[in-house]
């Protein structure tokens, strides 16, 4: 145990908080200082290095538990807090994911009241036996549970012009459609009004070199090594030496030669940091100052917008599945780029072959496909309204040309549909833990907003979209309000919003037991539509709702996402109000 001298904090808000504790309880102030606090580290950790900083300027002391000592150690950490990044910080068994939210909840006047509610409440991890933490922390790739489909073979004319483009553009089916064609909507939805929509705007304005680029820095930030394979290899040399040259001017190795200079490099950064919902104005101001014109630089800005929504929605549905990769592709970017396989390795030398055959002709065109699904929207702030309750601003801000492809994807995959497994509800319930879990602001209201619209209990919906974070991190176990299929499925979405992601078995093998192999599949496609949005939205910023606003203030739901995450008794909540 580290002992420090307590001392008083330069804070007077903390200074007035002592002593109001100890005028309440009586309890002297090494008492308060001498909590249950404990820190999964490791060496050489700038994070671990400033959270033990914090608390020890605090004058709290903390047990450290270096997670690089033992396979035990590790194992605890990802098992206890599902997340394999550390520091992973209990106050008691009270959890705080990492230093960034640490020091949040230090500067908001936070931390110490949840110290003083965590007090009495201990983490037993000596009582955690070795084989218990190795189960719970065990990565469980869903490909293992979910068998792949082959729709490469498929009879549907509608997926016959997607399986002629992938001959020519991969030369071979991808692995992430074995398992999306679970749900054949989803299949064509995703690929004809996100990737040929979007991606291909994205294309367009952003030139080959910025679009490979933008794709391997969003999922290298990520921690999609399956993405960031597929950005190296998709374009042959070009991509692989673009990914190379891209990597050397990172490290300042700067040349006539390589293409990426300080513009290239900021696309790059943008798309990094809307991945970590952490957009600054420097950057985009950067963009803006390099470019040619005005014009051009919301060009890029917008193609990034819409590459990352695209590696938004693949990361997630990758990790989350665990598929392997394509063994060529994994090998070359290894050889020629430095990448590795990570969770995604292969146990095949070579691409698939799956599509190696006389491939159908005739079927509808993906022109013929776009139109279809844009003519299914005379009005689009009708189908918003019909379809969500609202028409989103995020929609709104999408480009002009591609909002009802945009809208129709969104639409289909996440409201009451004849396709879909999951009622609306859930879905839209699961996207809000997925933006609280992110601090999306705005996008944990407007989902709470479009599951309220989507049910007719409307006095259970509030509770329900009050308390779906706390059931999802497992704070409010056993909750009356939803049903154990639901419960797994909010907690599945809180997995889904780590970085990197990974799917430890304590923390999926519920959803695993309570749903079906397809219902599986739509649990990944709902959490890969709420990251696609939410890395658009990083950018764009939009602004909540008017009538989102007022529907949270009527029924007093808290919109600030650090508290949502880490919520106080309400008897100590009125202290720091």
């Amino acid at each position: 145990m580290k002992r420090f001298v307590p001392f008083w904090p330069v804070f007077n808000t903390d200074i007035q908080y002592y002593r109001e504790v100890m005028r309440r309880t009586g309890i002297t102030m090494e008492e308060f200082m001498t909590q249950n606090i404990q820190i999964f580290t490791k060496s050489s950790c700038s994070f671990c290095a400033r959270a033990k900083a914090l608390l020890s300027h605090m004058g709290l002391d903390y047990k450290e538990i270096n997670v690089e000592a033992s396979d035990h150690n590790e194992n605890l950490s990802v098992s206890l807090s599902g997340v394999a990044t550390v520091p992973q910080i209990f106050i008691g068994s009270y959890h705080i994911n990492g230093v960034e939210d640490l020091e949040r909840l230090q500067a908001s006047g936070r931390l110490l009241p949840i110290v003083e509610a965590a007090r009495g409440s201990s983490l037993a991890v000596a009582d955690i036996p070795a084989v218990t933490a190795q189960v719970d922390a065990e990565d469980w790739a869903l490909s293992q549970v979910i068998p792949a489909t082959d729709g490469s073979r498929s009879t549907d004319p509608e997926t016959w012009a997607l399986l002629r483009f992938y001959k020519d553009f991969f030369g071979f089916w991808p692995n992430t459609f074995a398992y999306l064609y679970h749900w054949p909507d989803a299949y064509k939805l995703f690929v004809y009004c996100h990737n040929f929509s979007a991606v291909g705007y994205g294309k367009k304005v952003l030139g080959p070199l910025n679009m490979f680029t933008v794709g391997y820095s969003t999922s290298n930030v990520h921690g999609c090594n399956y993405c960031q394979v597929h950005s190296a290899a998709t374009g042959g040399e070009q991509s692989l030496q673009a990914v190379r040259q891209f990597k050397a001017a990172l490290a300042g190795e700067r040349s006539a030669e390589n293409p990426y200079g300080d513009l290239e490099l900021a696309i790059a950064n943008l798309a990094a940091e809307a991945t970590r919902n952490a957009v600054t104005e420097e950057t985009l101001n950067q963009i803006q100052q390099l470019s040619a014109d005005a014009q051009q630089a919301q060009a890029y800005i917008t193609g990034v917008e819409m590459m990352v929504a695209a590696f938004g929605f693949l990361n997630v549905f990758n990790d989350l599945t665990g598929l392997e990769l394509e063994g060529k592709w994994a090998q070359q970017a290894s050889e020629q780029t430095g990448i590795d396989a990570g969770r995604h390795q292969s146990t095949q030398d070579e691409n698939p072959a799956n599509l190696d055959y006389d491939l159908p002709q005739g079927g509808p065109s993906i022109e013929d496909m776009l139109a279809k699904y844009s003519g299914t929207i005379e009005d689009l702030a009708a189908y918003g309204t019909g379809n969500l309750g609202l028409f989103p601003n995020w929609i709104k801000r999408w480009p002009q040309p591609l909002q009802k492809h945009h809208a129709y994807l969104y639409g289909e995959l996440m409201g009451e549909k004849s396709h879909t497994l999951l009622s609306a509800e859930l879905r839209h319930l699961m996207a809000r833990v997925s933006a609280i879990a992110k601090d999306h602001t705005y996008l944990a209201a407007v989902e709470g907003f479009m599951a309220y619209r989507s049910t007719q209990d409307s006095r259970r919906a509030i509770a329900r979209i009050r308390d779906c974070f706390e059931v999802a991190t497992g704070r409010m176990a056993g909750s009356e309000l939803f049903s154990g299929r639901e419960q797994a499925a909010l907690q599945f979405a809180w997995i889904s919003a780590q970085m990197p992601l990974t799917t430890p078995r304590k923390y999926v093998q519920a959803a695993v037991e309570q749903f079906s192999e397809k219902e599986l599949i739509h649990l990944i496609v709902a959490c890969s539509v709420a990251s696609m949005v939410q890395r658009f939205v990083a950018i764009a910023r939009p602004e909540i709702e008017a009538e989102v606003a007022q529907f949270l203030k009527q029924n007093n739901l808290e919109t600030d996402t650090l508290k949502l995450r880490y919520p106080l008794p309400v008897d100590i909540a009125q202290l720091v109000a």
